[in-house]
């Protein structure tokens, strides 16, 4: 016959573990997909624009890469690049 073992779970506090570093820790807020947009660069497979746009994130992508003043413009109002 087998033994069994049985695993007790542990709680432990991620938070406890940020507080041991840092005493100021912020609390973590929930956020909603749909507010968070995403621009992606050079070459991203329709793939991964399919996945993002699933999940519900506003996706923005271009082929190749933006010229300076271009890439400044877009990502102010981004909040992934």
């Amino acid at each position: 016959m087998f033994d069994t073992l049985q695993i007790q779970p542990v709680p432990i506090s991620r938070r406890d573990s940020f507080n041991t570093r840092d005493k100021q820790t912020r609390e973590l807020k929930p956020f909603y997909s749909g507010d968070i947009k995403i621009l992606l660069l050079e070459n991203i497979s329709q793939k991964a624009v399919d996945i993002l746009n699933k999940a519900g994130y506003q996706v923005e992508f271009h082929t190749k890469a933006l010229d300076k003043d271009a890439l400044i413009e877009k990502i102010k109002d981004v909040h992934v690049v």
